[in-house]
C-alpha cells in the first residue's frame, strides 16, 4: 500500500478550505453602487453570477472564526445583501438562479444560514443576526407549506428534513420538527436490496422496462446520504442511523482506488464530475459522520478530499483531472457548495483529531474480486487483481442520451495506472442551462463512451442506445446481447455481441456484428505522449505505466475521425478515440504494463 505524508483530516480540511474561500473571496465584486451586482461572486468559466453563490456566506463566516479578521464578516453580509435584493422572493423563498424560476434549491439555502447561526453567530454583528434570524424564519415557513419537494428527486425530501428539523431546533418550532420527521420517513422505502438509494429520477415509483428504479451515485453520495446521515444522528433515530451506515457502505462498490466516484451510469451522469456532482456538497462529511464505527469510512473521505484537491485549479475546484490540461476554464459552483462540506466537518469537529493514515487501506470494490451483478441497475462490476471494469444496460433515461446503456463498457480502472476507459454522456447537451458548461478550446469535445457504431441513411446506430440489450454472466466474463440502435431507442436490423474477461494484467473484448466500427478511448493526460503505434496496436504513456491497445483478431486500429485526441466535460477526461473496424467479429485487448525502471 502506499504511504501518504503526515497529517490530520482536520488539517487537510482547513488548508483545502483556506485555498478554496481565498479564491472565491478574490472573485467577490465590491464598490460598484449596484446592490444586484455588489457583495456576488463572478464566475470566471460562465461569465454570469451563480443564484446560490451566496452559500459561499457560511464558509466564509468560518473562516471569520478561524481567523478573527473581519473581511470575512464583511464578505457573508454582502454576500447576504445581494441575495436579498435578487433572488429572495416576497414568499420567503430564494430563487435558484436570476433566470431561474425554480424555488427548490431553497431547502440549501436555509441549511447554510442556519449553520451561520448555530456556528458563527458569535462573530457576526447583533443587528445582522436578527435580520438573518427574520429571513431564516420567511424561508422555513415557505418550506413548511411548499409542497414541491415531497415528489421530487430523492435530494430533495431528504434535505428539507435536515432543513426543518434545524429550524425547528434553532427556533423552537415544533410544527419544524412535525414537518422534517415527514419528510425524513419518505426515505425508507428507497434503499434497494443491495443498500443503494434511488430517487434521483421521477416519479420515485417509476420502474424502467428492466424494473430498474432512479439511481444516481452523484447525488446520492454527495448530497442525499450525508444529509440523511446529520438528520438520522441529530435526531438519535436509530433505525435510520443504522439503515444510512448500511448505505453508505454500499456505495463505496462504487468508489475508486483515487477517491472517484463511479457514476458512469447514473440518472443525472450529465452532472457528474468524478469526484462527486456538479451541484451538491460532498460525501466527506456523511463518511466522517460515521468513521469511528467504520474505518473505511474515514478513508474513502480522505480519499475524495485528496482527489478535490488534485483537481483545484487556481484556488477553485474543477470539474476533472483533465481541465487544467485541455484549458477548461473553472465554475465557481463546485467551489462554493463544496467548501460548506469542509466547514462542516470542521464546525461539528467530525475529524475529532484523527489522523490520516499513513498507508491507504483497501476500499471495498477492489477486495470483492469477481463478477458481481446489480439487478436494481442492470449493471456488473468485474474486479480481477488491479483492475476493476463497470458494465451498463441500465435503461433509466433522465435525460435524452444521457448516460450509455447497451452492454457499455462504462469503467475501466486500473489501481497504478488510474481511468483507463471512461463513458460520459452519450450527446453532450445542456439539461441545466446554469448548472453545466460550455467546452471551449481546440480539442474536439466528444462521446467518451465505448461502443460499437454505424451509421445508416445519415443516422448514427450505436450500441450505447440500445435500452433493451441483455447481459449475463458467463464464467469469468459478462456477455452482452443487443441491436445497433439510434438515439431514441429504435432499432436496425444489426445485432451484435460483446464478451468482456477481465485478464491479469488487462481486459479481452471479443466482438461480433454485421458492420460498423468498435470506437475505444482510451483516457490519457494529453501532456503525455503516443509512446507505440504498431500495425496492430497502439501504447499511450501513463506515467509508471503504458496502456497499449492491442487488436488481437482483426484489421487496424486507427483514429475516429482522424482525431488523436479528445476531450469530455463529463465526467472532465481527455481521451485517444481508438477505433476498430468491425466486420462480422474482431477480438482486441487493453493490457497495462509497468514501465522497467532503469
Amino acid at each position: 500500500m502506499k504511504t501518504r505524508e503526515p497529517e490530520t483530516i482536520e488539517e487537510l480540511c482547513a488548508s483545502l478550505l483556506d485555498v478554496w474561500t481565498s479564491a472565491l473571496f478574490r472573485l467577490q465584486i465590491r464598490n460598484t453602487g449596484d446592490p444586484r451586482i455588489d457583495g456576488a461572486l463572478v464566475c470566471p468559466a460562465c461569465g454570469k453570477i451563480h443564484g446560490r453563490c451566496f452559500e459561499a456566506m457560511y464558509p466564509f463566516l468560518h473562516m471569520a472564526s478561524a481567523t478573527g479578521d473581519d473581511m470575512w464578516v464583511e464578505a457573508s453580509i454582502a454576500l447576504f445583501d445581494w441575495a436579498e435584493a435578487v433572488v429572495s422572493q416576497p414568499d420567503g423563498s430564494f430563487l435558484n438562479d436570476i433566470d431561474s424560476p425554480w424555488k427548490g434549491t431553497t431547502v440549501f439555502n436555509v441549511i447554510q444560514m442556519v449553520d451561520c447561526l448555530s456556528f458563527h453567530g458569535k462573530v457576526l454583528p447583533g443587528s445582522f443576526v436578527d435580520r438573518l434570524s427574520s429571513r431564516v424564519r420567511k424561508a422555513a415557513d415557505f418550506l413548511y407549506g411548499y409542497t414541491g419537494l415531497k415528489d421530487n428527486n430523492i435530494n430533495y425530501p431528504v434535505s428539507n428534513a435536515l432543513a426543518m428539523y434545524l429550524c425547528g431546533r434553532y427556533f423552537n418550532e415544533k410544527k419544524y420538527f412535525s414537518r422534517a420527521e415527514e419528510f425524513g420517513n419518505i426515505v425508507m422505502d428507497c434503499f434497494t436490496s443491495n443498500g443503494l438509494l434511488f430517487g434521483e429520477g421521477i416519479p420515485r415509483s417509476s420502474r424502467t422496462a428492466k424494473k430498474c428504479p432512479s439511481v444516481d451515485i452523484g447525488y446520492n453520495v454527495e448530497e442525499s446520504l450525508p444529509s440523511l446521515a446529520r438528520f438520522a444522528l441529530l435526531t438519535d433515530n436509530k433505525t435510520l442511523t443504522d439503515v444510512v451506515g448500511k448505505s453508505l457502505y454500499a456505495h463505496l462498490d462504487f468508489m475508486l482506488d483515487d477517491g472517484g466516484w463511479d457514476n458512469s451510469f447514473g440518472t443525472r451522469n450529465f452532472k457528474w464530475t468524478y469526484w462527486g456532482s456538479r451541484t451538491s456538497d460532498g460525501c466527506a462529511a456523511g463518511y466522517l459522520a460515521f468513521g469511528e464505527e467504520n474505518p473505511v469510512f474515514v478513508e474513502a473521505a480522505v480519499r475524495n478530499l485528496e482527489l478535490m484537491r488534485k483537481c483545484t485549479i487556481g484556488g477553485l475546484l474543477s470539474g476533472g483531472l483533465h481541465y487544467g490540461i485541455t484549458g477548461q476554464p473553472v465554475c465557481i459552483h463546485h467551489t462554493f457548495t463544496h467548501s460548506k462540506v469542509l466547514a462542516s466537518i470542521l464546525d461539528d469537529r467530525l475529524c475529532r483529531g484523527v489522523v490520516v493514515p499513513e498507508k491507504k487501506q483497501p476500499l471495498p470494490r477492489m477486495q470483492k474480486q469477481g463478477i458481481r451483478r446489480y439487478p436494481e441497475i442492470d449493471t456488473f462490476i468485474m474486479t480481477k487483481n488491479s483492475l476493476t471494469a463497470t458494465v451498463t444496460g441500465y435503461d433509466w433515461e433522465y435525460m435524452r442520451a444521457g448516460h450509455a446503456s447497451g452492454g457499455t463498457l462504462s469503467m475501466l480502472f486500473h489501481e497504478e495506472a488510474g481511468v483507463l476507459l471512461c463513458a460520459g454522456m452519450c450527446e453532450y447537451s445542456i439539461k441545466e442551462k446554469n448548472n453545466q458548461q460550455i467546452p471551449v478550446g481546440s480539442i474536439p469535445h466528444a462521446c467518451l463512451s465505448p461502443r460499437l457504431e454505424t451509421v445508416l441513411n445519415g443516422r448514427v446506430y450505436s450500441s450505447m442506445y440500445d435500452f433493451s440489450a441483455s447481459m449475463e454472466k458467463k464464467d469469468d466474463s459478462v456477455v452482452v446481447h443487443g441491436f445497433l440502435s439510434d438515439i431514441e431507442h429504435v432499432h436496425c436490423n444489426i445485432g451484435y455481441e460483446i464478451c468482456y474477461t477481465l485478464q491479469s494484467d488487462g481486459l479481452l473484448i471479443k466482438v461480433s456484428c454485421g458492420s460498423g466500427c468498435f470506437v475505444c478511448p482510451v483516457v490519457y493526460d494529453k501532456t503525455r505522449d503516443i509512446v507505440l503505434e504498431t500495425e496492430k496496436s497502439i501504447g499511450i504513456d501513463r506515467g509508471g505505466h503504458n496502456v497499449v491497445f492491442e487488436v488481437e483478431d482483426g484489421g487496424q486500429p486507427y483514429f475516429y475521425n482522424g482525431w488523436d485526441t479528445i476531450f469530455n466535460l463529463v465526467p472532465g477526461f481527455a481521451a485517444v478515440p481508438i477505433c476498430l473496424d468491425i466486420n462480422g467479429s474482431a477480438c482486441c485487448s487493453i493490457h497495462v504494463i509497468e514501465k522497467r525502471q532503469g
